[in-house]
C-alpha cells in the first residue's frame, strides 16, 4: 500500500483545491468542460470529504447540492453539470447526447449522507428530494421497479450500454433507502426493498454464461452478461440484493484479483470486428476515446477501484482488499508520474484521460479509508 498511501496527502489537497464557492469541480484541467461541477463527481468527492471529516470539502458538497437544488428542472430533473462564471447566468447541462439519469440518484445520496454526517440540514431539501423521487417513479412508468436508461444515460456516457442497467437500479434503491431513513418516509424504504428484490431476481447471470457476474443490463433486444465494475461494487457496498452482491465480489476475486489483475470498468473489451464495435466507434461527443483497454472500453478507473475497496471492506474480505491495494500500488509505480489521471490502460497500465480529476483523487481516498471507522460511521 506504500505507493497508494504516498498519494493520499496529494489526493486530499486536490479535493480541497477543487472545492470552491460554487461546489466541487471535476478537474483542475482546462480540458473541455471539466472545470464545471458535475453532480456525480462532486457527490462522490463530497462523500470522501465526509469520511475524512474535512470541513472544506464537506462544505463544498453542501454548496454543490444547494446549487443543484436551485437549478433543478421543472419536472424534478437534476443537472448533469453546471458552471458559474461571474455575473452571467450559469451554464447548465442536463445531458447533451442523452439525459444523465444518475445525476438525480447521486444527488439524493448526497443529501442523505450529508444529513447523516450532520453537515447538512435535510429539511430545506425535502421538497426537492420528493420531486426527484416522483421523477424516477415516472421514468419507471410500468410499475415493475426498474428504470429504462438510454445509451449514455449514466457515468459511462460514451459506452454502448442501454436498457435496464444494473448500476442505475442500485443507485436508485440505495438512495431511497437512505432517504427513507433521513425523512422517516416508510414508502421510500418499502420501494427500495421492492427494487432490491427485483434486482435479486432479474440480474442473476445466465446458467450457461462463461462469466457469472450479475448481468450488466437487459432490454427487449437481449441480455448483456458484461461485467460492470461500478454496478458490482455499489451493489455489494449498499447491501441491496446482498446475495447477488456477494456473488459479484466472489467473481471479482476469482476472475481478476487471484490472477493478479485489477478489474476494468467493463469486461470483455469490445474489439474492432466485434458486432458492437461500429456503434461504439460512432458514439462520442468530442473525440473517440474508447480504443480497446481504454476509457470505458476496458480502462481501469481509480474511482471504481476505490468503491470496490469499500465494498470488499464492507463484506469482510480483508485478503481481497489487501490484494487490490497491492495491485493498484504496483500499477501506479509502473505507470510513471500519476497526476490523478482519469484511467489506466487495462493492459499496459499507461495513464490516460484527463489529469487532476476529483474522480481519481476520491478513489485514492476510498482505498485508504476502506475498512476504517470512517467508512463504518458513514456508509453502514
Amino acid at each position: 500500500m506504500t505507493a497508494v498511501g504516498a498519494f493520499d496527502h496529494d489526493a486530499i489537497a486536490l479535493l480541497q483545491s477543487l472545492s470552491g464557492p460554487h461546489g466541487i469541480q471535476a478537474s483542475l484541467s482546462p480540458t473541455t468542460n471539466y472545470r464545471a461541477v458535475f453532480a456525480r463527481d462532486a457527490v462522490m468527492a463530497g462523500i470522501a470529504g465526509l469520511m475524512l471529516e474535512d470541513p472544506l470539502v464537506s462544505a463544498a458538497l453542501v454548496r454543490t447540492l444547494e446549487h443543484l437544488r436551485s437549478l433543478q428542472g421543472a419536472e424534478g430533473q437534476i443537472a448533469s453539470n453546471y458552471e458559474i462564471l461571474g455575473d452571467r447566468p450559469p451554464n447548465v447541462s442536463f445531458g447533451t447526447l442523452a439525459p444523465r439519469i444518475d445525476a438525480a440518484t447521486w444527488y439524493l445520496i448526497g443529501i442523505a449522507l450529508g444529513a447523516r454526517a450532520k453537515v447538512l440540514d435535510p429539511a430545506p431539501f425535502r421538497d426537492s428530494a420528493r420531486a426527484v423521487v416522483r421523477l424516477l417513479d415516472a421514468l419507471e412508468y410500468n410499475g415493475r421497479h426498474l428504470i429504462y436508461i438510454p445509451p449514455g444515460g449514466n457515468w459511462a456516457d460514451e459506452y454502448v450500454s442501454e436498457g435496464y442497467i444494473l448500476y442505475d437500479q442500485v443507485l436508485r434503491a440505495w438512495a431511497l433507502r437512505l432517504l427513507g431513513a433521513t425523512y422517516d418516509e416508510a414508502a421510500w424504504t418499502a420501494k427500495s426493498t421492492a427494487i432490491g428484490q427485483t434486482i435479486g431476481e432479474r440480474y442473476q447471470p445466465p446458467d450457461d454464461a462463461e462469466r457469472h457476474f450479475p448481468i450488466a443490463s437487459f432490454s427487449p433486444l437481449g441480455t448483456r452478461d458484461t461485467f460492470d465494475l461500478a454496478a458490482c461494487a455499489l451493489l455489494a457496498l449498499s447491501g441491496i440484493a446482498p446475495e447477488l452482491g456477494a456473488r459479484g465480489l466472489d467473481e471479482i476475486a476469482s476472475s481478476f484479483l487471484v490472477r493478479d489483475r485489477m478489474p476494468p470498468a467493463f469486461h470483455p473489451v469490445i474489439q474492432p470486428g466485434d458486432p458492437e464495435w461500429p456503434a461504439l466507434r460512432r458514439y462520442h461527443l468530442h473525440e473517440f476515446r474508447n480504443h480497446p483497454h481504454e476509457y470505458h472500453n476496458g480502462g481501469i478507473w481509480p474511482i471504481w477501484i476505490g468503491w470496490l475497496a469499500l465494498a470488499l471492506a464492507a463484506g469482510g474480505r480483508q485478503g481481497d482488499l489487501d490484494q487490490l491495494r497491492s495491485l493498484i500500488a504496483a500499477s501506479l509505480e509502473k505507470s510513471g508520474v500519476f497526476a490523478f489521471d482519469e484511467f489506466l490502460h487495462g493492459q499496459s497500465g499507461v495513464l490516460g484521460g484527463t489529469p487532476l480529476m476529483a474522480y481519481s483523487a476520491t478513489g485514492i481516498v476510498f482505498l485508504r479509508l476502506a475498512g476504517s471507522p470512517a467508512q463504518t460511521r458513514l456508509l453502514t
